[in-house]
C-alpha cells in the first residue's frame, strides 16, 4: 500500500500539473504561476497535517480539489454569499415520448412569428426573448437535404430550464467568507466519512491557516472557530456540497479511465 508521502506527492503533482496545463493566456498564467507557488508553499507548510490525515484514509486529491476550489484568495476575495448550484432534470425519448421537450417545426416558426406584435403590444419581453432564441437556433442549422420528391424543413427540439432564485447574501460577514466556510464544511464531511478518527477540527484550522495566510492571520482560525463556522453553515450549501461530492466520484472515475495528464490514485 503507497505510503502517506507517496500519495500527498502525487496529489500535489496533479494539481500543480492541471494548473499548467491551463496555464495558456496572460492574464492566466499570472494568476496561476501565483496560486502554483502558494500551493508548493502549502505543501511544505502542511506536510504534518497531511501526514496525520492522509495515514487515517483522507484522500489528499479531494483535500487540495475543495482548497483551490473554494480558497483561492485571490478569486473569491469578492465574492459574497454561499456557493450553490442549481440542477434540473429534463426527460423524454424521440420520437415516441417527448417528455419535457417540444418538437418546432419551421413552420411551427413562422406561426410564432406572427403573434410578436400582439406580444410586443402586451408587453410579454420574456416570451419575445424566446421567441428570437428560437430564431437564433432555426437561423444556425444548415438548410434540409434538397431531395427530388420531398420537401424538408428545420426542426428543433425546445425545452424551458427555469431558474430558482438563490437566497439573498448574507448581511454580515466579508466577501469570500462564505466560500472558505463551505470548504470546511466540505473537508469536515470527507474527514466523516474517510477518516472518522481524525480530530478534524484541529486538522482544518491548520490546512486553512496554512492555505489562506492572508485570510487567517490576525486571529488565525482555531478549532473552536472552526466547529462555529461549520455549524452555521451546514445548512445553507447541502445541495452545493451533495453536487460537488456526486462530481467527484464520476470525475475521479473519468480520470482513472483516461489517466490525463496522469492517475493519481494509482499504486
Amino acid at each position: 500500500m503507497p505510503s502517506w508521502r507517496h500519495k500527498t506527492q502525487r496529489a500535489f503533482q496533479f494539481w500543480l500539473s492541471v494548473l499548467e496545463a491551463g496555464n495558456h493566456t496572460a492574464q492566466s498564467r499570472g494568476h496561476d504561476d501565483t496560486r502554483m507557488e502558494r500551493i508548493e508553499r502549502f505543501k511544505r507548510e502542511s506536510q504534518d497535517t497531511f501526514k496525520y490525515l492522509i495515514a487515517r484514509h483522507a484522500d489528499p486529491v479531494y483535500l487540495l480539489l475543495v482548497l483551490i476550489t473554494l480558497c483561492d484568495e485571490v478569486r473569491v476575495k469578492h465574492t459574497v454569499g454561499f456557493p450553490q448550484v442549481f440542477t434540473v432534470e429534463k426527460g423524454g425519448t424521440f420520437p415516441n415520448d417527448l417528455g419535457d421537450f417540444r418538437f418546432v417545426t419551421e413552420s411551427d416558426m413562422h406561426t410564432i412569428e406572427t403573434a410578436r406584435p400582439a406580444l410586443e403590444r402586451a408587453g410579454l419581453t420574456h416570451a419575445l426573448a424566446q421567441i428570437e432564441g428560437l430564431r437564433e437556433r432555426f437561423d444556425a442549422l444548415p438548410p434540409p437535404p434538397n431531395r427530388e420528391g420531398y420537401i424538408g424543413e428545420k426542426a428543433v427540439l425546445h425545452t424551458e430550464f427555469p431558474h430558482p432564485v438563490p437566497a439573498p447574501p448574507p448581511n454580515v460577514g466579508r466577501p469570500g467568507e462564505y466560500y472558505f466556510n463551505t470548504a470546511m464544511v466540505l473537508i469536515d464531511r470527507h474527514l466523516r466519512e474517510t477518516a472518522p478518527e481524525a480530530a478534524r477540527y484541529p486538522s482544518i484550522a491548520l490546512l486553512l491557516n496554512a492555505f489562506c495566510p492572508a485570510s487567517f492571520q490576525n486571529p488565525r482560525l482555531s478549532k473552536g472557530a472552526v466547529r462555529q463556522r461549520i455549524l452555521s453553515t451546514r445548512p445553507h450549501v447541502e445541495s452545493y456540497c451533495q453536487f460537488l461530492e456526486g462530481w467527484f466520484v464520476h470525475w475521479k472515475a473519468s480520470v482513472q479511465r483516461d489517466p490525463v495528464p496522469f492517475d493519481p490514485w494509482a499504486t
